[in-house]
């Protein structure tokens, strides 16, 4: 205790100005090892200063008399009772030291005065009253005893370094003699070496064992006869309880497993669902450049990241985290999801209250998500709101500082009145300026030595890669992250997202107009050209990579074309126009199947456009399938019978010979 409350090494000596280091060390490796009572004194009296020791030497004294006792028991393996361990406890003072012994004398059956005698040349400490009244205790937890009393009635001490009452209710201080008295009301318990008989079982008998280990170092052990003879007649039932029990732990265990793939069944499910909802890459929007990094601490997160179109205008974009983990975390996402979709509001204010009220009535507070809201304008104006979530964190491109944006409010889902907290907050974006939203996993999580990851450390980074992209700042970012909290478990999902205003917008413009005026003139190889400049700068810009692909397909690249329409359909757009050219590629690469599958999927979001079952009706004619054929210009003619290819594409089909069962 004194080590800890001086913050010590446990090698080092503590009391240098006291005894030196080999003794201090005998005293810790060698329980034998004797001191004088002068040292004893100063040890304590410099331990005492500092800290309350009285109850550690009461609890000493009542180890030493139960460690000792075995050894004061008749050698003959008799039994003994309490009083006659009484007369021999003077034995047990007397080895123990050489400064004081002890009479005994009996007031009753069971009453028992204790006078302890000091040698002239030695003076009676106040720790050596504590102790020996812990040895009186070490007799009744010996024998068991339920009602007893044990109390100093006089001492040569004119005081005491404990509360008087502990020890006794009258003690008369500077007395001439050192008395304590013992009384119990208990019935006799036996006490033993480690001889049984039918004797000591028809009796309460306990029986101390002892032994020696590899070290040569004293073991004992108490058993309480009772208990023995209880024991050894239940051992049969319960040896067949046991085994009875195993063949039901079995039977549990095979459902457990049941259980436990169930479960793993749900969370892959769940898991699967969630991919679904969070976008793998955010597509460069107007100029402005995204990238994100996700890491869920288990199969399912509670962070949540997600844009929202606002028609060609503004771009909404969310990150949330979701209170707890796994599934109930993954449930509140989707809902997210969904009510951002549906509540496309002009200022993220607005969106926040209809949002906070929609999760307090489907959630009812069992959970909350905190979130950072952006609504990002065509003029690269940025209104955002912030529900009790980390701020955002800015770049600025022309001064190379990195700060932390205003905003608080409080969570959404959680209190009726939340509407009043939110506040929607302005900045305007200028070309190279960085955004950054994150969740808290990202700050809170610690290094080995349990420092945080922090905000000054994420605000650093930010501004050494001042000239990188924001994939690559945020891939470093993480990166670091990673080596930061290497050789330690997460602790929460964590989520970066990353936007940056191209610095070669203005570039990427001009580039992007000159292809769209070849690409109206239809000379494809020169809007390629274009296009592919433009790509490079904003490679995840839409609008771009469309009519890039269709440029490509147009002049003949049909594996390009592929390549980039495929990519384009990634984002979900769900625009007709790139399956049914993707459709169209896949054609003249003779890939038959693989165009069947995209000009379905084109009729299937613009079934008024009868092009793509046109493409479909001459692909089952070449492929001779009569019937497939028939079915399309039958669809065609109930959309639009008027339509004045579906004449041709009739005789075309009676042409084809009937097909074979």
């Amino acid at each position: 205790m004194y080590e800890r409350e001086n913050n010590l090494s446990i090698q080092t000596n503590p009391f240098p100005e006291i005894l030196d280091d080999t003794t201090y060390s005998r005293i810790l490796k060698d329980p034998n090892f004797w001191i004088s009572q002068t040292l004893e004194d100063k040890i304590i009296q410099q331990i005492s200063l500092s800290i309350d020791i009285s109850g550690i030497l009461y609890h000493v004294g009542t180890e030493a008399l139960i460690t000792n006792a075995y050894d004061l028991l008749p050698l003959d393996d008799s039994r003994i009772e309490l009083v006659e361990m009484i007369h021999r406890l003077p034995i047990l003072i007397g080895r123990l030291t050489r400064a004081v012994y002890l009479n005994v004398k009996p007031i009753s059956e069971n009453h028992f005065k204790f006078i302890f005698v000091y040698l002239p040349e030695y003076q009676e400490k106040w720790y050596d009253a504590v102790f020996f009244q812990g040895m009186l205790n070490g007799l009744a937890v010996l024998f068991e005893l339920k009602e007893f009393q044990i109390k100093m009635t006089k001492t040569k001490l004119f005081g005491i370094h404990v509360s008087h009452k502990e020890l006794g209710e009258e003690i008369q201080f500077g007395s001439d003699t050192n008395e304590y008295e013992m009384e119990w009301k208990d019935d006799v318990l036996y006490l033993s070496r480690s001889h049984l008989t039918k004797e000591n079982v028809s009796s309460r008998h306990r029986v101390m064992v002892t032994s020696r280990s590899e070290a040569e170092l004293e073991e004992m052990s108490i058993v309480d006869v009772r208990d023995v003879v209880g024991k050894s007649r239940e051992l049969a039932i319960e040896n067949r309880d046991l085994e009875a029990a195993v063949e039901v732990l079995k039977s549990f265990k095979q459902e457990l497993e049941k259980k436990q793939l169930s479960m793993a069944k749900d969370l892959r499910l769940a898991k699967n669902i969630q991919k679904g909802l969070i976008p793998e890459i955010i597509p460069d929007w107007n100029g402005i450049q995204f990238w994100t990094s996700f890491s869920p601490m288990q199969e399912v997160s509670g962070d949540y990241y997600d844009y929202f179109p606002y028609h060609s205008d503004k771009l909404g974009v969310a990150v949330c985290d979701v209170s707890g983990h796994g599934v109930p975390a993954a449930f509140i996402t989707a809902l997210s999801k969904m009510l951002f979709s549906n509540f496309k509001k002009p200022k993220p204010t607005e969106t926040f209250k209809l949002i906070n009220r929609e999760l307090l009535d489907l959630v009812k507070q069992q959970g909350y998500t905190t979130c950072v809201y952006l609504l990002i304008h065509s003029d690269y104006k940025v209104v955002y709101s912030i529900a009790g979530h980390p701020r955002p964190i800015l770049f600025r491109h022309k001064t190379g500082k990195a700060e932390i944006c205003m905003g608080e409010g409080t969570f959404l889902g959680m209190f009726p009145d939340a509407g009043d907290t939110y506040r929607d907050f302005h900045l305007q974006l200028e070309p190279g300026d960085k955004l950054f939203l994150y969740t808290d996993g990202l700050i809170e999580a610690e290094n080995d030595h349990g420092q945080a990851f922090g905000e000054s450390k994420l605000m650093k980074l930010i501004e050494e890669n001042a000239n990188s992209t924001i994939q690559e700042t945020v891939e470093l970012i993480m990166n670091h992250h990673r080596e930061f909290t290497m050789g330690t478990d997460p602790m929460d999902d964590i989520t970066l997202l990353g936007l940056q205003l191209s610095p070669k917008l203005e570039e990427f413009n001009v580039i992007k107009s000159d292809g769209d005026k070849a690409y109206q003139t239809k000379d494809y190889q020169a809007a390629v050209l274009s296009y592919e400049k433009a790509h490079q700068i904003l490679p995840r810009e839409l609008n771009t990579q469309l009519t890039y692909g269709k440029a490509l397909a147009y002049s003949g690249n049909f594996e390009k074309a592929i390549e980039m329409l495929e990519a384009y359909n990634k984002f979900k757009t769900n625009h007709f126009k790139s399956h049914s050219i993707l459709g169209y590629c896949y054609y003249r690469m003779e890939q038959y199947e693989k165009a069947e599958v995209e000009w379905k999927k084109a009729y299937s979001i613009n079934d008024s456009n009868l092009s793509n079952l046109y493409n479909l009706a001459q692909l089952y004619r070449k492929l001779n399938q009569k019937q497939k054929m028939k079915d399309v210009i039958d669809k065609m003619k109930h959309i639009e019978a008027s339509y004045l290819h579906i004449l041709p594409l009739e005789k075309k089909w009676e042409a084809l010979p009937n097909e074979s069962n």
